[in-house]
């Protein structure tokens, strides 16, 4: 009895001293639903190279913003080990699996009837987004363009969840004490300088598992302080916005928005592995005033509330906007996946792919979600014990 007496004051202790959990901000909804729509940009609009590196500089950070806001939302000792990374499996291990199967079938389906391309060629392209195309093309797996780019999406996702098996055996650890801190997150980031010094690469992104990993423990920190809440007064979140935006642009034009976290190739940048460092900036400084700037956006009714749909389901749309670009761009005439470094003049069709783009997925999300619900409805009805009359 004298043992369950203290365990249940030490519960009941624990309850009381332990922190109340935090309330997702909208203004993070309403990022991630501007970010998914300027990734889909990226990989529709044709425009001069000139005009791209503009619109580069500006957003170069989205991609980091992603892993960083993946930390800012953990909170500490909710879970353990095995239940997060369970989650994780469940959160976008497995509708990965179902998206990218599925739209390599449907895609490469089309391909092999439109194109003449091969079964093989349909699954080397599965095999090279898997593997990496790095790490692809040392062991002699080559990829076509057509499915691989329908698909090529998988990259992120891969990344993210490689980090994340880091992330979660570490953060807890790391954000107990500022001296573990410290120690925790230069050793992820010198592993992955290391493998980029010596141009070490291995599959499913392991080697730039570690540094993604430190950008979602910057932003775990950021959580745990609550840095990007409204706790400040607003003119001190506004000078403090325009300094880490400031210092992105400089960074930006000095070293042209290079970064490891590209279109999921390892080392595009010649800096090789300072290229990991200045990503780990571009994810604070860019971060920072992108999510406080959504703020301002958090009390325009309709538009607002559409940003955040976007956010919330910004995994299913960046599956799935790649198949829907090749069907427009299949029954319009043009060429998919016309991405502006590759062109040298501006393409306003383009514009108008992008805002049919948007419209096409959104409407599949939604369908995809109705089809669902009404299947899982059907089998808890037929799952439910009939009454003996």
């Amino acid at each position: 009895m004298t043992d369950t007496n203290a365990n249940t004051v030490d519960t009941v202790n624990s309850a009381a001293t332990a922190k109340p959990v935090k309330q997702r901000m909208l203004e993070q909804d309403i990022a991630k639903g501007i970010a998914i729509i300027l990734v889909m940009a990226l990989h529709t609009l044709t425009i001069t190279k000139g005009a791209y590196n503009v619109l580069g500089g500006l957003f170069g950070f989205i991609m980091p913003f992603y892993f960083f806001m993946a930390g800012y939302n953990h909170r500490p000792y909710r879970y353990t080990y095995k239940e997060i990374i369970l989650k994780r499996i469940k959160q976008i291990g497995i509708p990965f699996l179902t998206y990218s199967i599925s739209i390599t079938v449907i895609s490469g389906a089309y391909y092999m009837i439109a194109e003449g391309y091969t079964l093989k060629n349909v699954a080397d392209s599965y095999l090279t987004m898997i593997l990496t195309r790095s790490f692809a093309s040392k062991v002699g797996v080559s990829f076509t363009k057509g499915p691989y780019n329908c698909i090529m999406v998988g990259w992120f996702i891969i990344m993210l969840f490689m980090a994340s098996l880091i992330f979660y055996a570490v953060v807890d650890f790391a954000l107990s004490r500022p001296g573990r801190f410290i120690s925790v997150f230069a050793g992820l980031i010198i592993v992955t300088m290391i493998f980029a010094h010596f141009n070490i690469v291995l599959p499913l992104h392991v080697c730039e598992a570690p540094a993604v990993a430190a950008i979602m423990l910057l932003g775990a920190l950021f959580g745990q302080k609550e840095l990007l809440a409204p706790k400040l007064k607003w003119w001190i979140i506004a000078i403090n916005s325009v300094v880490a935006y400031g210092i992105f642009i400089v960074l930006a034009l000095m070293f042209r928005g290079s970064g490891f976290i590209s279109g999921g190739s390892m080392w595009d940048s010649s800096m090789k592995e300072w290229a990991v460092l200045l990503s780990v900036v571009f994810a604070v400084v860019g971060t920072y005033p992108f999510v406080h700037f959504c703020r301002c956006l958090t009390k325009t009714g309709i538009v607002c509330k559409a940003l955040v749909w976007c956010g919330n389901y910004s995994l299913k749309l960046l599956f799935i906007h790649g198949v829907v670009q090749l069907f427009i761009c299949a029954i319009l005439g043009l060429k998919p996946f016309r991405m502006a470094f590759f062109y040298d003049e501006n393409d306003f069709r383009t514009f108008y792919v992008l805002a049919l783009e948007i419209a096409v997925s959104v409407v599949v999300v939604i369908a995809i979600g109705f089809f669902k619900n009404r299947i899982m409805k059907k089998m808890k009805t037929s799952s439910k014990p009939t009454k003996r009359s």
